[in-house]
């Protein structure tokens, strides 16, 4: 008898590992067809059950993380590509995978880093083509503006009626280590219109040029972090006009002008949270100013699809007073081809510094507010094309330069574009 129920339970364990098997081979088979079909929903909820019952495999990991990414839910696709690493440490396609979901969702930066942890054995014939440095984009771009003006018989102070503003950039962007990148830029800024002084109360007119050079380097130490300094040199010249002699005659003098922004930056970038916040000094307008300024942008998605930044910058000028900006903008994925952004900007500065130092503002208008639109063309691999239409409201003062007091507020709207064109050969 004992020998009877010895042989039963044996064969009832084989049968339960049979029919083990069996349920396996069936769940496993239903993952392969809702993979192949592309079915991102159903693979999820069924190896969700599977996961929490301890199935875990490789090729469930592939599956999962093929279609997360191919849906661009790149975290995801990071997570389950790690996983799938760790059943087989020699899986070259995963490693490709976690490089451009970095890539794809924004981090470039960390998808350099990533790449460089891999050993030269472990990469496919793809990422060994990548594991380069040197120029990565040439960019090159225009901006002009045309506004309502306003004109005095006589004006004692300090005041600019531009009826028009011009200005061309080119620059370029350099990788000189996956830990290292270089940003240049040149800029030619043209104003046209009429200038008022205490020597010229009448008014001249106005043929403004200005050169502007700027540089940033930002490093690379850890994953998601970004460290930054940057400059940004403005060349102009001035002509003083002097009254002088007996008889008052006049006498001009051309006197070249150089200003400056220096400063550093620290940022975060997480897959749905990105941060980041800088400050610098300058020397614009013959003054001194201090600024900080941040941002914070939210992606509810965890890709490119929907994105939205806060940011503002604050500054103190040691003898203008304190004045300040925010801005708000949306940015989304219509199409693999083309996206759009849209944002506004608030505030009461002048004589400013945004955007790391990029965007120089040494006039002494004050932009109040300012809408605009990005419309982002990706006509093919390497290139991009952004349009960008805005709408400011500029408050206009008259300036006492020896009192540092501003005077006859007015108020003008101008209106322009700009656009810009990047080639990316990496």
């Amino acid at each position: 008898m004992r020998r009877l129920l010895i042989i039963a339970a044996t064969l009832m364990a084989i049968s339960t590992k049979l029919l083990a098997q069996n349920d396996f081979l069936s769940i496993d088979k239903q993952t392969y067809d809702y993979y192949m079909n592309g079915d991102y929903r159903n693979l999820k909820r069924t190896a969700d059950t599977m996961l929490s019952q301890g199935m875990d495999y490789y090729y469930l990991r592939m599956r999962l993380g093929i279609l997360s990414y191919n849906n661009e839910l790149y975290s995801s696709a990071l997570k389950h590509f790690n996983r799938a690493l760790e059943f087989n440490s020699g899986d070259t396609l995963s490693r490709e995978y976690i490089y451009y979901s970095y890539l794809f969702s924004g981090r470039k930066t960390d998808a350099l880093l990533y790449l460089e942890t891999i050993p030269w054995n472990q990469k496919n014939i793809a990422l060994k083509s990548l594991s380069k440095t040197g120029p990565t984009a040439i960019f090159a771009g225009s901006s002009a503006s045309g506004s309502d003006v306003t004109l005095y018989n006589s004006n004692s102070l300090y005041y600019e009626a531009v009826k028009s503003s011009l200005s061309f950039n080119a620059g370029f962007e350099s990788y000189f280590s996956n830990n290292l990148k270089g940003t240049f830029a040149f800029t030619n800024f043209r104003k046209a219109g009429t200038a008022y002084s205490e020597s010229d109360s009448l008014g001249t007119d106005l043929n403004f040029s200005q050169n502007q050079v700027y540089a940033k380097l930002t490093g690379y130490l850890f994953p998601g972090w970004e460290f930054s300094g940057f400059g940004h040199v403005a060349l102009y010249s001035t002509t003083n006009t002097v009254v002088a002699g007996r008889y008052g005659r006049y006498s001009n003098s051309v006197v070249a002008k150089t200003e400056y922004t220096v400063g550093g930056g620290i940022s975060k970038n997480g897959w749905k949270i990105r941060a980041g916040a800088n400050i610098s000094l300058s020397n614009l307008g013959n003054s001194n100013q201090m600024r900080g300024e941040g941002y914070i942008t939210w992606l509810p998605s965890g890709n490119l699809k929907l994105y939205l930044t806060s940011g503002g910058m604050y500054q103190n000028d040691i003898n203008w007073g304190k004045t300040y900006q925010i801005n708000q903008e949306i940015g989304l994925k219509l199409s693999n081809s083309l996206w759009l952004e849209s944002g506004i900007v608030k505030g009461n500065s002048f004589l400013y510094a945004r955007n790391q130092g990029y965007a120089v503002n040494n006039s002494f208008q004050s932009p109040a507010t300012t809408i605009y639109s990005n419309i982002i063309i990706l006509p093919g691999k390497h290139f991009s094309i952004t349009v960008t239409p805005f709408f400011t409201k500029n408050d206009i003062y008259s300036w006492d330069l020896n009192d540092y007091t501003r005077t006859d507020k007015l108020i003008t709207n101008s209106f322009g574009g700009s656009i810009k064109l990047i080639y990316k050969n990496k």
